[in-house]
């Protein structure tokens, strides 16, 4: 590194301190130079001898090529392929300092070559980033994965067309990049739809965990219980009501879990589950629910969760965990990100648990099961498919529902059609044998998760009991019969989890409740409310004419991540319309914040005897 070691250098690698490790000694495969084009002052890069742009002028060749796209600034814009350097350049100069460009190349042994050239004057910019070879394309995913998408419009890919032509790789990773980016605009629209309704589903979850009915517990109470135990995570796919015979066969040896909407197909086929668990805002997931006895069996639900199911007298344990995010970014920083409302946990619960989630019951369930530290799990009804172009299993609310539905001209396969035909649908591997089976965008991005987690789960035995869904790469597909071998040696557990205070449903093991936190809360929220409005009032009083942003009230918002949240969706179309005339933009802030000062306390005020149904 000494021929690098410059004071530019120094100090764009104290910023961006990931760009030292492209100089340490890697293996060199491939001759990469820098030429001179034959017209002055431009250059071009070879492979092996073989230029990767135009060597006569490629700086005209990378302005004919950036012409041809249209970027915003708040577009996130990727370059795929480093062989033009004048592209590099024509980019880093057409978009704003902080505006995200990233450039991807494919050999880290490229990056010296055009380094003092090139990329130095590059990377001293906000905002750019830069990863070459296979060593860092993982480093780029977690960079992708915790960009902050709010202040973001969309995703602009150039692509040098020599090295994407040569090299499939960069297919490969602007396919990933392409899913991830969906995945993440996904999910900032389920913000904007649900976090308000999360925020207040917490804090009333929350405020009523001192109540002697059900008793709550953390998820953090049976971190690591079950070491050597195995699992069957039960969801509600097609193939569901086909494999319970074998379900009921290995019974005795194995914890059920079951996800909400696979409750009933369990009851009905006389299997108690020994945990479900409910991930749904909605009040639609008491239908799951609804009509059943279920006052021995304990209910894992996120923070998020609808209080209807626990307002009504069903369960009698809860265990409460939060949705969180680990991500690491380019600077090397760990970064949690918890779902709305889960930042307030910790004022009622010593620990209550981070569960990481897929955005599905079934992802969500798995990270317990891992999280309780389960040897072996084994998917059921985890189709994540259209198996027989069917979309539920038999027995669960959604058929019931559909039941009530059919006539003479309305058949239940009439029903299944039309559902999938509404969906982004496309064909995916089998989970066994050869053939493709019909799946949609959303169940392909559970697929995802899936096979993400099971690559990063290594300790744990992961078995999908499937012959008709989605083939779910890293989880080994089985028979019924097949899976019953895998248990031959397996023992009857006995049921050691029933010693445990959440499965003797008593109201006396609350131990692990911090002492009034429940309380505390409310009293901190309503102080909170009270001076939101004070200081909303003292900014409409002020004659001065001055950014709602600088004032002293929204400088303290910004540090209450639970209140901020609530007015995400304004503060992003200001960000994103800053043309608008400052009364405007502060019109637009202060009545916001007014309309979530009403519905807190629309949530607060009636909590001890009802709650609103509607959000």
């Amino acid at each position: 590194m000494s021929q690098i070691i410059d004071p530019i250098s120094s100090e764009i690698f104290e910023r961006k301190p990931y760009l030292q490790n492209y100089f340490r000694n890697f293996p060199k495969e491939n001759l990469w130079e820098l030429g001179s084009a034959k017209k002055m002052g431009e250059y071009y890069v070879s492979l092996n001898g073989e230029p990767l742009s135009s060597s006569f002028s490629p700086l005209t060749q990378a302005v004919r090529l950036l012409d041809t796209y249209s970027l915003k600034p708040t577009d996130i814009v990727i370059l795929f392929g480093l062989g033009n350097p004048h592209l590099i350049q024509k980019i880093n100069e057409t978009l704003a300092p902080g505006q995200i460009l990233i450039l991807i190349g494919d050999d880290e042994t490229l990056i010296p070559v055009i380094w003092d050239k090139i990329l130095k004057p590059v990377m001293t910019v906000p905002g750019r980033h830069l990863f070459s070879g296979e060593l860092f394309f993982p480093l780029f995913f977690n960079y992708l994965d915790s960009l902050p998408i709010e202040r973001v419009s969309g995703l602009k890919i150039i692509r040098n067309p020599t090295d994407t032509n040569r090299n499939p790789i960069y297919r490969e990773l602007e396919e990933k990049t392409q899913t991830v980016f969906s995945a993440k605009m996904s999910d900032l629209l389920t913000k904007f739809e649900f976090e308000r309704l999360w925020i207040k589903n917490s804090i009333w979850n929350l405020v009523h965990v001192a109540k002697k009915s059900p008793t709550r517990y953390p998820i953090s109470s049976l971190k690591d219980k079950f070491q050597g135990l195995t699992a069957v995570l039960v969801s509600a796919g097609p193939s569901l009501r086909k494999n319970l015979p074998w379900l009921q066969t290995v019974r005795d040896k194995v914890f059920v879990f079951s996800c909400d909407t696979s409750l009933k197909v369990l009851i009905k086929a006389g299997i108690q589950a020994d945990g479900v668990v409910t991930l749904d805002a909605q009040t639609n997931s008491f239908f799951h629910f609804m009509g059943e006895s279920l006052n021995q069996i304990p209910l894992f639900a996120d923070l998020v969760s609808s209080p209807t199911l626990l307002r009504e007298p069903m369960f009698q344990s809860v265990v409460h965990s939060v949705t969180a995010k680990y991500q690491v970014d380019a600077e090397g920083t760990l970064i949690r990100e918890v779902t709305a409302g889960g930042e307030l946990a910790d004022q009622v619960f010593t620990e209550v648990g981070d569960i990481q989630s897929g955005g599905s019951v079934a992802t969500t369930a798995f990270d317990m099961l891992r999280y309780m530290g389960f040897t072996s799990v084994y998917f059921l009804g985890q189709d994540l498919a259209y198996s027989g172009r069917e979309i539920h299993s038999t027995g669960t609310h959604h058929n019931e529902k559909w039941l009530t539905l059919l006539g003479r001209k309305n058949s239940l396969e009439r029903i299944n059609e039309v559902i999938i035909r509404k969906r982004e649908t496309r064909f995916v591997p089998k989970a066994r044998g050869d053939g493709s089976v019909l799946t949609d965008y959303v169940l392909d991005l559970y697929r995802h998760w899936f096979e993400e987690s099971a690559s990063s789960v290594t300790e744990m035995k992961l078995y999908n009991v499937n012959d008709e869904g989605a083939a779910i790469a890293g989880i080994r597909s089985l028979s019924p019969k097949q899976a019953t071998e895998t248990l031959t040696e397996t023992l009857p557990h006995n049921y050691p989890w029933r010693n445990l205070p959440i499965w003797k449903f008593s109201s006396e093991n609350s131990s692990e409740l911090r002492p009034k936190g429940s309380e505390e809360l409310l009293k901190r929220i309503e102080k909170d409310i009270e001076f939101m409005e004070q200081g909303l009032k003292k900014f409409e009083n002020d004659t001065h004419s001055k950014s709602f942003q600088d004032s002293d009230i929204w400088i303290w918002m910004r540090g209450e991540s639970y209140i901020r949240r609530m007015v995400r969706k304004t503060e992003i179309y200001i960000l994103r319309h800053k043309d608008l005339e400052l009364e405007r933009k502060n019109q637009l802030m202060v009545q916001s914040i007014k309309k979530e000062i009403r519905y807190l306390k629309r949530s607060l005020y009636p909590m001890m005897d009802s709650f609103p149904e509607k959000g």
